[in-house]
């Protein structure tokens, strides 16, 4: 069965143009789960959200009009997925309830640098045998939900800085992965697979206790 997805996309230089094409590249490689682009969330509203079984945001945009929110909003809340990326999370800051749907927001980022990607994953885990990387790419600091389950981790100060982080919303499901300011990273393979699975999952695949969302029994 296939699942289509809504890539939304844009952007020159945050996110680049390499680095979207990295993206891209990563949704090509799951067999049945065809993609087809927008540049914003504007056009959610004026879209039948039932044939696309989860969107992709690659952005950063300023603002978002009501209109989007409350669309985004149903979608999720009707069982529709979300996976978000890296500058996704400072974006919309005139919504705060977009926040609330991601799971958290941006606070900070220090300059590009190199550091280790930890996994917190239990075995079950979607992303769980995927094991520690690292990478070139800005680090992004955030304010999160408590009820976030984190996947991936760095240590800062001494501190866990969640990385790659999961929730549930209403009947749907929220991935959010803090790379992807370089085309490097984006290309990286174990940032693919966690595209790629972080996907899977947001659309209605095996959640990390191994069971079928309500979604897909429905349609499988």
């Amino acid at each position: 069965m296939e699942r289509p997805i809504l890539l939304v996309s844009d952007g020159l230089f945050h996110p680049s143009v390499p680095a979207r094409f990295w993206l891209r590249r990563a949704l090509a490689g799951l067999p049945g789960y065809p993609f087809r682009r927008v540049s914003s969330l504007e056009a959610l509203p004026g879209l039948a959200p039932g044939p696309f079984h989860a969107i992709v945001l690659y952005v950063h945009h300023e603002r978002m009009s009501p209109a989007a929110l409350d669309a985004l909003d149903a979608f999720l809340d009707a069982g529709g997925g979300l996976l978000a990326l890296h500058s996704a999370s400072a974006s919309y800051k005139n919504e705060p309830h977009f926040y609330e749907l991601l799971g958290g927001h941006f606070v900070e980022h220090g300059p590009v640098e190199e550091f280790l990607v930890q996994s917190a994953a239990a075995p079950d885990d979607v992303f769980g045998d995927l094991p520690a990387f690292s990478v070139r790419d800005e680090l992004y600091r955030h304010e999160y939900g408590a009820t976030n389950r984190i996947h991936y981790y760095t240590d800062v100060d001494g501190v866990r800085e969640p990385v790659v982080w999961t929730r549930r919303q209403g009947r749907g499901r929220v991935c959010y992965c803090a790379l992807g300011h370089t085309a490097s990273v984006m290309g990286q393979p174990e940032v693919q697979q966690i595209v790629q699975r972080g996907l899977v999952w947001a659309a209605g695949g095996a959640d990390p206790t191994g069971a079928e969302s309500a979604r897909a029994e429905a349609t499988t």
